[in-house]
């Protein structure tokens, strides 16, 4: 069963039903209380782990064997397990279309490192492709950019084909490792940006790297917070906190079916991914999709991306 926590408010509002799938076990207070925070909008959140509900026997068949790509994720008892990635996909995708139409207002892929679109009938933010996305964007600006991955084996798995044109350097550290960290930044020290590339950082490891390093760094799960205020804004339009005065009155120009648009679009999805997504057409999705770059005043899918970095990232 998911489990659930809700956002105190002042007065009655109008919530927003949204659904956590994370890649181990819920409940993962340690980074959705911390959104939440983050995001300071009447939300009802629910939790949905991969591994819930399964025996430590079943749980272990999951472990990562030789030559199969790895990702880290965190247990109920509070202890990491490194489990095999396209055998954890297939399971977490087999739970997001089991959701019904119109069950959630919002699902989060709630994970870094799951390259798989995620088939749902309610919009959904999946954290690597937006995390993909915003890479992609500010590499083809010119910026070389480094990643902090969780893991050592991550550095030599990373095989993301969209990024093989760009100047792209990976390291790894743990969240919280403040020795990792430090030697990460030895490895990337020619990069202009450096982006902590698992929702495990914390906003206490991006200031402690900022600090160290002195350059712009991007953590994911500001990432994640950005494309859920933006969509659902585009459900219930709403002043929205942590954002600049510039980003909002271009936003306020915007239709709330734009606002979602736009937040799928700076996820790195196609019209016909987005068209799906909303229930309507693809040819619908490139008219909003026009008229989103030309009210946010862009002229390329890359600006806008690197406008909604810097809106989440003040």
């Amino acid at each position: 069963m998911p489990t659930s926590a809700t956002l105190p408010l002042a007065n009655a509002e109008t919530r927003y039903r949204v659904m956590f799938l994370s890649v181990g076990q819920s409940p993962r207070a340690d980074i959705i209380d911390e959104m939440l925070a983050s995001l300071d909008m009447p939300i009802d959140a629910l939790e949905i782990g991969a591994l819930d509900g399964l025996s430590k026997t079943e749980i272990e068949e999951f472990k990562v064997r030789p030559g199969e790509p790895s990702i880290v994720t965190r247990l109920a008892d509070g202890s990491d397990i490194v489990i095999s990635k396209p055998r954890i996909t297939e399971r977490m995708s087999r739970i997001a279309a089991d959701f019904q139409p119109n069950e959630f207002d919002l699902i989060v892929i709630l994970s870094t490192g799951l390259f798989r679109d995620f088939e749902s009938t309610c919009p959904t933010v999946n954290a690597q492709r937006a995390m993909e996305s915003m890479v992609i964007s500010l590499a083809a600006h010119g910026s070389a950019v480094g990643l902090i991955q969780p893991l050592a084996q991550q550095v030599d798995e990373l095989d993301i084909p969209a990024l093989a044109p760009y100047k792209i350097t990976a390291s790894y550290a743990a969240d919280g490792d403040k020795r990792l960290l430090a030697s990460a930044l030895v490895d990337l020290a020619d990069c202009e940006i450096i982006v902590l590339n698992s929702v495990s950082f914390t906003e206490a490891d991006r200031q402690m790297v900022a600090k160290a390093s002195g350059k712009p760094v991007v953590l994911a799960r500001r990432i994640i917070v950005s494309a859920i205020r933006l969509l659902l804004l585009g459900t219930h339009p709403v002043a929205a906190p942590g954002v600049s005065p510039e980003f909002e009155e271009k936003l306020q120009r915007l239709t709330p079916r734009e606002r979602q648009v736009l937040s799928l679009v700076a996820e790195g999805l196609s019209n016909k991914a987005i068209a799906r997504q909303l229930g309507i057409s693809p040819k619908t999705v490139e008219i909003h999709r026009s008229n989103v770059m030309s009210k946010m005043e862009v002229n390329s899918a890359n600006t806008l991306i690197r406008m909604v970095v810097a809106a989440g990232h003040p």
